[in-house]
């Protein structure tokens, strides 16, 4: 297996558990909607016994999928110095891409640092505040935006990766995404039209 290879199944294997970690952050999001269960749950999670340890393996994990993905980039463009002539599909820019990923790291960071104030007692009151403002509201949904673009593209790819290029394969993880930008963007829609 060479070096390259190494990277790839690293950055897919933290890119997976950050996947997982999504979807457990979305369904306990949901909870917003079941009124007292909501602030519940948040008090049990953001015990010291597992909320410091699940923002370590987020943080670890985001960090090994960035420094890959920045190695396996450079490695790309160093081994094909002139670009192909004709491509098959629609070709976003390079730099685009650049700029996508790159927001999408200042959100999550963002994201991280604005949990960390929230308040333990009486997250929901938080989260009511947080979206009353349009200003964090359209930055949130800007990047689950964001976040959703990532995610459906690099799951494509990885089903590629593996030899998976089937139209059920690409329409179920198409619903999944979809699935998971709803569940996200549900709650500051929700406080932005009530």
């Amino acid at each position: 297996m060479t070096l390259l290879q190494i990277q790839k199944r690293t950055m897919t294997i933290a890119g997976s558990v950050l996947s997982v970690y999504l979807l457990f952050h979305m369904l306990s999001n949901l909870s917003f909607f079941f009124g007292d269960s909501f602030n519940h749950f948040y008090q049990i999670y953001n015990s010291v016994w597992i909320r410091w340890p699940v923002l370590a393996i987020v943080l670890i994990c985001l960090w090994i999928h960035v420094r890959a993905a920045v190695t396996i980039r450079r490695k790309n463009s160093q081994a094909r110095q002139v670009g192909y002539k004709k491509h098959d599909k629609f070709q976003i820019p390079a730099s685009l891409v650049t700029i996508s990923i790159t927001l999408l790291f200042l959100f999550i960071i963002v994201h991280i640092l604005q949990s960390l104030y929230v308040n333990p007692l009486d997250v929901r009151a938080s989260i009511l505040d947080w979206f009353s403002s349009p200003f964090i509201t359209l930055f949130y949904l800007m990047g689950v935006f964001i976040l959703v673009m990532h995610l459906q593209h690099s799951l494509i790819n990885v089903l590629q990766t593996l030899g998976i290029s089937s139209k059920m394969h690409h329409i179920a993880i198409h619903s999944v995404v979809a699935v998971l930008a709803l569940g996200f963007i549900s709650i500051p829609v929700y406080v932005w039209l009530t």
